[in-house]
């Protein structure tokens, strides 16, 4: 690794990081005993928690050591106070681990047999693949498959949790029992001696192990999973009887993996790495066609990979866009060049090679917080306009400031300019019954209404306090000039003004005030290179540098295609499409590595999210003069970018185009999202215009010039209940527009 690559991680990753952490990037030899969890540590643990038989206390008696899995730290983003102390969870009383929805366990409920049945038979329940021979009929693949009720793992899973917190009660409740005898401990848990016996068999790795597997395949939402496994650890913990193996600290690691629980995970590959477990390879040679990809010795790493991913959800799914990204806690992720560190410094300790596919999934990491403010722009507003009762609309905001008397005034007066309209009404399903019935629901812009059909006694618009409402669209003025690539090109600009520097003297190194440094010009890509643009981006090329130069004792490796489209991924969604630009049109090219279909529709995604359709159409044409393929998403993109700046008419005709030149269209959502907009700007005869180019898809046929992907793809358009004749008229009525026969043929 170049000097300067290690300078600048560095300078990126240890500014707002704990000294704790900072031990990552320190050289390998001096990593033995600082890496996430120590080595005395974990010999602690071991002697604690793994061999029971040779402790002279019990677990639930003793402190829990907080590099052990089994331990009650938090380690997950989804915490309500990720930063507390471990003792707080040993001052907890057993009644406090188990989840306020699990009724405590009666004496007559317990059975551990039956339960340790049922988990072993959830943990390896079928996920809807394929049992029995492969077949290449599609029609008949559907007998080989079996349902995944998930909700049968869920209640096998609940009443597991139950078992464990009986054990625990019935063992706090013989605390004065010094035994460390199992059989004598749990003589008296039951007054079946059976019962007694296989409560062994309910605390066995085993059955731990296939308990974490099973919560894998409950599909719990990821902040509930988190915290289910935790819950379920700290039981088994605190029991204190049973030892970790190599299946279960694995089984932990890919429940944990998935849950998000960082630390956690990168403790558990710490624990493996210290007690010589071999690294997991693909299982019996099982669904290998799936992952092909996989090298041998990279699957638990992947999980490792996973639970970075899975601790990010939170930025993806509700990210403050109007925050900066230095704002956020370290417990967000945004940038997780740490984590990363640990797990190559744990490849290369345990002989597991990197290789770019593996590299690629380690950078996308940086791409998947969500975009930033930076990236994208509100183009436009929802309204709801009442409706009279005699249902006439009066387009624009109603005056209600005016009062009541001024209100009535000013629709008398629109009423005399020709503005309003008459709005189409259903009579046989607007009946005022039906509205009194149907009043409370309020209607919602989207496609709900083509999902259910609860609101057949209304007239298909939306109500809002007892009264229909017209949706309509408030366009907003477009994103400023520095957001859209087109305009700034090579364009000088001032520095950043929203985010001030800090320093208000003279810089110690070059004597120049922050002022000057404010008032500086530079061109958009410069601005983009600049470390305060995003610190997260800005670490995700050091960290791509530093893979190419060999990083944690790996040898170097140079990013294939996947790689680069990670980076551009991660400029796009800072933000930083200049610099996405420069590597789709230079930094590739200059590399031997040809764009794909997915450089550039990651490319076209952020144009659209910034309303750049001049770069679009221009990036459009380069793809077709290059030959590479036209997808669904291309269209997608293309589509979305002009309906952001209300070019109902241009997406329209773009469709047509892609359909007839590219042979392929964009998804059906893009398909109603045209209608939905001429709908909700007044433009009836453009949503009329679109309806009739999907009944030419209807009448479509098949020729020998089409292929069978094409000709799969118009099947499913065709077939598709959400394009059919009756969805159609009802997201018309729903915007109190009419559609007749007579606009079908």
């Amino acid at each position: 690794m170049s000097a300067i690559s290690i300078a600048c991680r560095r300078a990126v990753v240890t500014s707002k990081v704990p000294a704790v952490a900072r031990c990552l990037l320190r050289p390998l030899s001096l990593l033995s005993s600082t890496v996430i969890t120590t080595e005395s540590k974990q010999q602690q643990a071991s002697h604690h928690f793994l061999d029971r038989c040779n402790s002279s206390q019990r677990l639930f008696s003793a402190a829990i050591d907080e590099s052990s899995p089994f331990n009650g730290a938090s380690s997950s983003v989804f915490d309500r106070n990720p930063d507390a102390s471990n003792s707080h969870d040993v001052e907890k009383t057993s009644s406090d681990l188990l989840s306020p929805a699990l009724p405590p366990l009666t004496s007559e409920e317990y059975n551990p047999k039956f339960i340790s049945e049922q988990i072993h038979k959830m943990a390896g329940y079928n996920q809807g693949r394929k049992i029995g021979q492969a077949h290449s009929n599609i029609k008949n693949r559907k007998r080989f498959e079996r349902k995944w009720d998930f909700e049968s793992v869920r209640l096998a899973l609940d009443d597991y949790e139950r078992h464990l917190q009986y054990v625990l009660d019935h063992l706090q409740r013989g605390s004065s029992n010094h035994s460390t005898d199992a059989k004598d401990l749990f003589a008296n848990i039951h007054p079946s001696k059976d019962k007694c016996f296989e409560t062994h068999r309910l605390l066995s790795s085993s059955t731990v192990s296939k308990a974490a597997r099973a919560l894998t395949r409950s599909r719990m939402d990821t902040p509930l999973l988190s915290r289910r496994i935790r819950d379920m650890e700290r039981l088994v913990g605190k029991i204190g009887w049973t030892p970790i193996t190599e299946e279960l600290s694995y089984r932990l690691l890919e429940a944990n993996g998935k849950a998000g629980n960082v630390r956690r995970t990168l403790a558990l590959l710490e624990l493996r790495r210290s007690r010589g477990y071999p690294p997991r390879e693909q299982e019996n040679g099982k669904y290998k066609g799936a992952n092909l990809h996989i090298s041998p010795g990279e699957k638990e790493f992947l999980h490792a990979i996973t639970s970075i991913q899975s601790a990010q959800l939170p930025l993806r799914r509700s990210r403050n866009i109007y925050l900066h990204e230095s704002t956020f806690s370290e417990s967000a992720l945004d940038n997780p060049t740490r984590y990363l560190d640990a797990i190559l410094i744990n490849m290369s300790k345990r002989g597991v090679s990197l290789r770019p596919e593996m590299a690629a999934r380690m950078l996308d990491c940086y791409a998947s917080t969500g975009r930033t403010g930076r990236a994208i722009h509100y183009f436009y507003k929802v309204r709801r306009d009442p409706v009279e009762d005699d249902g006439t609309y009066i387009p624009g905001p109603h005056p209600t400031h005016l009062g009541k008397d001024g209100l009535e005034d000013w629709k008398t007066s629109k009423r005399g300019e020709g503005v309003a309209r008459a709005l189409t009404t259903n009579t046989s399903e607007n009946t005022s019954k039906g509205l009194d019935d149907d009043a409370s629901k309020e209607g919602e812009l989207g496609l709900n209404v083509l999902d259910e059909d609860e609101d057949e006694k209304q007239s298909g618009m939306p109500t809002q306090s007892n009264r229909r409402t017209k949706i309509r669209m408030a366009m907003q003025p477009l994103p400023p000039f520095h957001k859209i690539p087109s305009s700034v090109k090579g364009v000088p600009l001032i520095r950043n003004r929203y985010q001030p520097i800090p320093n208000e003297g003279p810089s110690k190194a070059t004597g120049t005030r922050s002022d000057e440094i404010q008032n500086k010009t530079m061109t958009k890509y410069e601005w983009e290179l600049d470390r305060d643009w995003s610190l997260a981006l800005t670490a995700a090329f050091a960290f791509a540098d530093s893979l190419t130069h060999g990083a944690c004792g790996h040898d170097p490796i140079e990013l294939d295609v996947v790689g680069w489209n990670i980076l551009i991924k991660a400029c796009c969604r800072r933000g930083a499409i200049h610099r996405a630009l420069k590597i789709l049109n230079e930094t590739m090219p200059q590399k031997g590595i040809e764009p794909d279909t997915y450089s550039y529709n990651t490319v076209l995604a952020a144009l659209a999210r910034v309303g750049d359709t001049r770069y679009l159409q221009e990036y459009l044409i380069g793809m077709t003069n290059k030959g590479i393929r036209v997808d669904k998403y291309t269209a997608q993109a293309m589509v979305d970018g002009f309906l952001n700046v209300g070019d109902i008419q241009g997406a329209t005709s773009l469709v047509q185009d892609i359909f007839n030149q590219h042979d392929t269209l964009p998804p059906y959502t893009s398909h109603l999202k045209i209608i939905e907009f001429a709908l909700a700007n007044g433009l009836i005869f453009e949503a009329k215009r679109h309806v009739y180019f999907i009944q030419q898809l209807w009448k479509w046929q098949p020729s020998q010039h089409h292929n069978q992907a094409f000709c799969q793809l118009m099947e499913e358009t065709k077939s598709n209940p959400k394009l059919s004749k009756e969805a159609l008229l009802k997201l018309f009525h729903y915007f109190g527009e009419d559609l007749s026969e007579q606009d079908f043929f």
